[in-house]
């Protein structure tokens, strides 16, 4: 995909993601989806999820932090995806089955 790294932080209200053509608007929507739990084949793009690494790469990760219950309460989504279509996934740090 386009980044090595992006952080976004959005507000607590209405959020827009704009650029130029190429500028990897569509890679932070297929990351923050996926890294959610969608299946690839749900964005349209790609049928497998190691379509999903960066070229030249062999692995790569989606890391999604959300506010818990209270403003200092955070929860930590990730998962580690390869080019094998293999999915790991850690919610607060901790390897998590599905």
């Amino acid at each position: 995909m386009t980044f090595n790294k992006l952080t976004c932080k959005p507000g607590p209200r209405l959020n827009l993601v704009v650029g130029p053509n190429g500028s990897g608007k569509s890679s932070l929507v297929c990351a923050i989806v996926l890294g959610l739990g969608a299946e690839p084949q749900l964005l349209g793009r790609a049928s497998s999820i190691g379509a999903f690494v960066k070229r030249g790469e062999e692995s790569g990760y989606i890391k999604i932090s959300l506010r818990g219950h209270t403003k200092e309460e955070r929860l930590t989504i990730m998962r580690k995806i390869d080019t094998r279509n293999k999915s790991e996934w850690l919610f607060d740090g901790m390897l998590f089955v599905v």
